[in-house]
């Protein structure tokens, strides 16, 4: 099993948190923000569909191979963290 871990930048636009695992893997989502929320979804996440991930909290998500989390925030500067465990 590999472990990687880093922090994303979050705006106004979509971004990849991580990129398409190629094996099954396990996502531990952090919204470092301390004001605001994220939303979480696919590469269409907005603001008004996406998954509300409230300030300083967590989440974990399964992924499959190929599968990949998008996030977007109302603002810019935006920070989360993450770490990925591959199986």
């Amino acid at each position: 099993m590999a472990l990687t871990s880093g922090q994303t930048s979050v705006g106004t636009v979509a971004v990849q948190i991580d990129g398409a695992g190629h094996n099954p893997s396990f996502l531990h989502i952090h919204n470092d923000d301390n004001t605001k929320s994220v939303f979480l979804g696919g590469s269409n996440v907005g603001t008004a569909n996406g998954l509300n991930l409230q300030k300083l909290d967590s989440i974990d998500i399964n992924l499959f191979p190929g599968n990949s989390i998008y996030a977007i925030s109302t603002s810019n500067n935006h920070t989360i963290s993450w770490l990925r465990q591959t199986i």
